[in-house]
């Protein structure tokens, strides 16, 4: 089973990975934001209009350069950073060509990349102010760029109604393009963040089922195999419950020391694999003992037993110019009508036992039981 600082080093590297990924999604947000002053650079440009195109450049490059560089050790100044421009590019445009452009729409897009303050480490009370602050501010420079300015200043251009249609339709499709673009992005890296929670849960799930020195399952890993296997039984499929225990294993690591031990357990986890196969559910049920369900009769049990004691007993280990040998008892038992797992497997575990006192390096079955 993974130990304590196995786990917090995968912690560790998908924190990182997430942090990448957050990283990832804030530069293609600022990006999208410089291409969308880009646009609006070269059609004021071309229509000749004062003070926008100067303006326009200079949101595009900043846009553009925080692409490159955003963190999210930095998304607070470049947020204001960003709300900053967008908030200065609203009163501007009212102030050279009137309110009735659409361009405080902008502001939306603005909303939801707030949202990104969650990704920070900033305590839960900063955030939630900071999204209520966001807000507001919002309301407020809508008010100011479509209320405010419009009743105390003169625009500079007098546009036509066809002229004004035109902003009107470019700064809402803008807008939206760039709210749609923003929040695609921010879909996608919540649903990128959430399929490999997913997929990391579902490896620390088997890793904490499985035994990593041998390969099989370990208790928690059979526990559902054992359960399932346990209500077939009651509907009348058969089952054999096996107890395996490699002989005098203490003895064995104390002689040739726990690095042969474990090339032992490793080996004979491959064995189980080749003999039991996919058909059978196996594990490592504690220190140098396994447990076996097969969903078959005790006799056809007994066969499948046999040769898997046999090969274990055939196993030559080299090891630092010895070869080593170990043998396998085992003690197996059929589910019978009223028993409990945990009869079954005292069951297997008494038929392992007289395996021991009978000599080891033997199948013992338990058939009947009164």
């Amino acid at each position: 089973m993974q130990n304590s600082g196995e786990a917090n080093f995968s912690g560790v590297i998908g924190m990182q990975a997430l942090e990448l990924n957050v990283n990832w999604q804030l530069r293609l947000v600022y990006l999208g934001s410089a291409v969308a002053s880009m646009v609006n650079f070269v059609v004021v440009w071309l229509l000749g209009l004062p003070y926008l195109p100067v303006f326009y450049l200079g949101s595009a490059l900043l846009s553009f350069l925080l692409s490159r560089r955003i963190t999210m050790r930095w998304f607070l100044p470049a947020y204001l950073a960003r709300f900053c421009l967008v908030a200065c590019q609203s009163f501007l445009s009212v102030y050279v060509i009137g309110d009735d452009c659409g361009i405080q729409l902008y502001l939306l897009a603005l909303l939801l990349l707030g949202n990104y303050i969650r990704f920070t480490k900033y305590s839960r009370t900063f955030q939630k102010g900071f999204m209520a602050a966001v807000c507001a501010a919002c309301v407020i420079c809508y008010l100011i760029s479509d209320e405010v300015l419009d009743y105390f200043l003169t625009p500079l251009v007098r546009i036509t109604e066809e002229a004004e249609i035109f902003f009107t339709v470019l700064n809402v499709t803008g807008s939206l393009a760039l709210l749609i673009f923003v929040s695609s992005i921010f879909a996608n890296g919540y649903q990128r963040i959430f399929r490999t929670l997913l997929q990391s849960n579902d490896k620390l799930q088997t890793e904490a089922g499985q035994d990593i020195l041998t390969g099989l399952k370990n208790r928690r890993g059979i526990q559902p195999c054992l359960e399932r296997a346990y209500r077939n039984a009651q509907k009348g499929v058969p089952l054999t419950v096996a107890l395996a225990d490699i002989d005098y294993f203490k003895r064995f690591n104390d002689t040739h020391g726990h690095e042969a031990g474990d090339i032992v357990l490793q080996q004979m986890g491959r064995i189980v694999q080749d003999q039991l196969g996919s058909w059978a559910d196996a594990c490592r049920w504690g220190g140098e003992e396994f447990l076996f369900l097969l969903p078959c009769t005790l006799e056809e049990s007994v066969t499948h037993l046999e040769a898997l004691r046999r090969a274990v007993e055939e196993l030559a280990i080299v090891y630092r110019g010895a070869t080593l040998r170990v043998s396998l008892t085992i003690g197996a038992a059929v589910a019978q009508q009223g028993d409990t797992v945990t009869d079954l497997i005292l069951a297997a575990d008494q038929a392992l036992y007289l395996g021991k006192d009978r000599g080891r390096n033997q199948v013992v079955s338990c058939g009947s039981r009164g």
